[in-house]
């Protein structure tokens, strides 16, 4: 690893093996930067549709003209479903990352490429899996600690290693 002191690296790498040797499911909470953005993103997408469901009760119980009633919810209605539409997918997302870390299994991988992505530094790696086949893929280095020669916990299931894997600076959740 480099620039790394050697004690530091066999700290990580003590943690990490104690990670692969730990039952599963293992505990997992999600990274502390993550918090704040995941209950702002919940609170936004569920304040903002309830919101202009309450504006549209009140304007109903107003009894305006039907037309305009129906004119009014069809031009509220890209703003309700829509939030709740990203709210879901982003569940997903967050539950396919603790799917990962809590149940998959862990190799350590050694990163290969660090370049600049569209949002930030985007690493490349490659590690073994199960069946010992090597697989090289990418992630986002949310961060900003990894350089080439380094190595990084993968977290993969094991049917599908190529398309099914986070690694641990890309991945919203930590162990603990």
């Amino acid at each position: 690893m480099a620039n790394v002191p050697t004690h530091l690296q066999s700290d990580q790498l003590a943690r990490w093996n104690t990670w692969k040797a730990s039952p599963r499911p293992r505990n997992v909470r999600l990274k502390q930067g993550y918090r704040f953005w995941c209950t702002l993103l919940v609170a936004t997408c569920v304040i903002i549709p309830s919101l202009l469901l309450g504006f549209l009760i009140i304007e109903w119980r107003a009894s305006p003209a039907k037309h305009a009633m129906n004119s009014d919810l069809l031009s509220a209605l890209p703003f309700m479903v829509l939030p709740l539409i990203f709210l879901l997918l982003a569940f997903l997302i967050l539950l396919g990352h603790r799917r990962l870390a809590t149940h998959g299994e862990i190799s350590i991988g050694k990163v290969t490429e660090v370049r600049l992505g569209r949002r930030g530094l985007d690493i490349s790696y490659e590690f073994l899996d199960r069946s010992g086949r090597l697989i090289t893929a990418s992630s986002p280095d949310n961060t900003r600690s990894f350089l080439p020669g380094m190595v990084i916990p993968i977290f993969y299931n094991p049917e599908r290693p190529e398309t099914d894997q986070v690694a641990l600076s890309g991945s919203v959740y930590e162990v603990y």
